[in-house]
């Protein structure tokens, strides 16, 4: 115990030591960690944002240059890309910035200086596109003011010319306006004078148009055609000039609004890029500061450390030292203690040997015993197995006597059922035997006295033949002799019918394990035929089943099922002593049929209900049954046809047997043997 102890000991020293050197390495590369995961990358950071700030500014400024320049530009000169990519920077270097509203407000404004470019650069081509569509027009009104003058040589034409003329050359000083206006940058100056010039313009041409209607019909005269051809299409052109003229100074207005927002915007953008290098040069001075005190902490924690392990590497070679000699004195007690008890486990070995040794003798003694009553309850065994052989042949006997008693109920009332016709036929025979008799006499007289010849006369033959017929009494022969054969007939035809069922049950009885497939009514009807000897003084029997219903079974042991039930119930009315009543009720299923036998007679006590279909429980005398009738049934019913049987009796009032049995077996005619 005491060397576990101080190994224990040692152990703990050396995990606490182990623990303690980890945790001071950890302290170490947790600040080194804080270092490289905190400041770090906010300083890679910083520079890049202080980089791309640097990039914008540069990037202002040459737009603010550019911008507001009309010369031809390098595509990486374009405004439009130069105020996107300022604007890009920006955005990429929004979360760096600690004033977020800072960072979001130079960013919407970097977007909206974008949008205005965007929008100059599209005035700025809208209106270089309408300043060639004046041009264009002032070219043509000058071509076709020119085609007018030299086609107009008189006083009056001249008139018209000068007015026109007028028009033109007010038209010019606008275009001259407009180019002075479209040449400064702001063109508020000439705004007015322009507006003027335009009100003079489109007077002198309205001043113009009024005098050629006047003068419609004498300029028609003298120049036929001149004013469709030559005046109108000229103030046409003159009205697209005039037209023209004023898009062109609206889209000037624009263009000075747009760059007026536009220098704006950029001036306020160089702003925040100004405020954003502020705070980016005051969180870089801070990071710097931060990552200087951390690096101060973790020189102070790597000394604390490499002195701690120090400290505690010579604590446990302390602690070491006094466990080894604590383990000396221990292992020395403990091998005298060791030895003590090796001499007592010596001595205690011995006596546990002859204990064993006597407890063997004793196991060997009753294993002798177990082997003893082992061949014991072989022999019992054996001796059971034969009484169950013994007891299983003497069933099958006592099952063969059932049915061999049966079948001497049965036997005695086909006799009896056979005799009766018999009797019956005998009789008859006799009777027309001497009928016949009487006959063969009339019939021999007549040949006797024709052959005689003592006859001479028809009517003296008739007259004797009549007295003859009366003699033997004719008429009653003849009425009488139909009747003797037909009831001959009958009772034959009775007889065959008993013989043919006999025959049918016969051959139902030996068809064995074999299912068939039977109308259930007609081996109903068999079956009753062959007992009427037995129900017809006692019973009135009544059998309710549908004539077409079929269904699998094996012939012979329902008969049987049927024979053995009815039997019963006449010996139950019997005893109750009245007219009895049994009643056959067979009720069709989709899976199964229901058949129920029921009587009127004396019942079943409740004490013998529950027993009814144990093997030789009888309520009969001794001689009268063997008991084995219901089990015989029960076999048949539950066990070969997989079916069921019950019974419900209320003693004093009648007995119920419900059987119920599948429609179909799994083959139409198989074998019952597993059963």
């Amino acid at each position: 115990r005491r060397i576990v102890i101080s190994l224990g000991l040692i152990s703990a020293t050396i995990l606490g030591l182990f623990f303690a050197a980890m945790y001071l390495i950890g302290v170490v590369e947790e600040d080194s960690r804080v270092i490289h995961r905190e400041v770090v990358p906010d300083l890679v950071s910083l520079q890049s944002a202080k980089l791309d700030l640097m990039l914008a500014r540069q990037s202002l400024s040459i737009l603010e240059v550019r911008a507001f320049s009309e010369g031809t530009r390098e595509p990486r000169d374009d405004p439009v890309s130069l105020a996107r990519k300022a604007g890009e920077l920006i955005e990429r270097n929004r979360d760096v910035v600690f004033d977020e509203r800072l960072g979001n407000r130079a960013a919407q404004v970097f977007r909206s200086t974008v949008t205005a470019m965007q929008k100059l650069e599209e005035v700025r081509e809208r209106v270089r596109s309408k300043q060639d569509d004046v041009t264009l027009a002032l070219d043509r009104f000058g071509q076709s003011l020119i085609d007018l003058i030299n086609a107009m040589p008189t006083e009056a034409s001249r008139d018209a010319a000068g007015l026109i003329s007028g028009a033109a050359n007010q038209a010019d000083a606008v275009l001259q306006l407009g180019y002075q206006s479209l040449g400064s940058l702001d063109g508020a100056e000439n705004t007015d004078e322009i507006k003027a010039a335009l009100a003079s313009l489109n007077k002198s041409v309205n001043d113009s148009f009024l005098w050629i209607q006047r003068n419609r019909v004498s300029v028609d005269q003298v120049f036929p055609g001149v004013l469709d051809n030559v005046i109108a299409p000229l103030f046409e052109d003159l009205r697209s000039l005039i037209t023209s003229s004023g898009k062109l100074y609206q889209l000037h207005q624009q263009r000075v609004q747009a760059e007026g927002q536009t220098r704006e915007l950029i001036l306020l953008s160089l702003d925040y890029v100004a405020s954003i290098e502020t705070q980016l040069s005051d969180r870089t001075a801070e990071l710097q500061l931060l990552r200087n005190r951390l690096m101060s902490e973790l020189e102070s924690s790597f000394t604390f450390s490499k002195w701690g392990i120090v400290v505690l590497s010579f604590v446990l070679m302390i602690i070491v030292l006094l466990i080894s000699r604590y383990m000396t004195e221990s292992v020395s007690s403990s091998r005298r203690l060791l030895e003590r008890k090796i001499t007592e486990r010596t001595l205690d070995l011995e006596n546990s040997k002859e204990s064993l040794m006597r407890a063997l003798s004793k196991e060997r003694l009753a294993q002798a015993e177990l082997i003893e009553k082992q061949n014991e309850l072989y022999q019992a065994n054996q001796a059971l197995s034969k009484s169950l052989d013994q007891l299983k042949r003497t069933q099958v006997m006592m099952t063969q006597q059932e049915k061999l008693a049966s079948i001497g109920h049965l036997a005695a009332g086909v006799a009896h059922e056979i005799n009766n016709p018999l009797g019956f036929i005998l009789s008859n025979i006799n009777r027309l035997n001497e009928y016949i008799n009487d006959l063969i006499a009339i019939i021999e007289q007549s040949r006797g006295w024709l052959s005689s010849g003592e006859i001479e006369t028809v009517s003296l033959y008739a007259g004797r033949l009549s007295e003859a017929l009366g003699q033997y009494d004719y008429e009653f022969i003849r009425d009488d002799l139909p009747s003797l054969i037909e009831d001959c007939v009958e009772g034959g035809a009775r007889v065959k019918e008993i013989i043919q069922n006999l025959k049918d049950f016969s051959r139902a009885d030996n068809s064995g394990d074999t299912f068939e497939h039977q109308n259930l009514r007609k081996l109903i009807e068999k079956t009753l035929n062959l007992l009427k000897n037995e129900t017809k003084y006692t019973s009135e029997v009544e059998l309710v089943c549908p004539k077409g219903l079929e269904i699998d079974l094996l012939p012979g042991p329902f008969s049987q099922v049927i024979s053995n039930l009815v039997i019963n119930a006449v010996h139950a009315i019997k005893k109750a002593e009245r007219k009895g009543l049994i009643t056959i009720i067979v009720t069709d299923a989709p899976e199964s049929v229901c058949v129920k036998v029921s009587d009127n007679g004396c019942g079943i006590a409740k004490q013998h209900i529950g027993r009814i279909f144990d093997p030789f429980f009888t309520t009969k005398k001794v001689g009268e049954g063997t008991g084995l009738g219901m089990n015989i049934a029960y076999d048949i019913i539950a066990n070969r046809h997989g079916g069921k049987i019950e019974v419900v009796s209320e003693e004093g009032i009648g007995t119920e047997f419900c059987i119920e049995l599948p429609r179909q077996q799994e083959l139409v005619v198989q074998t019952a043997m597993s059963a």
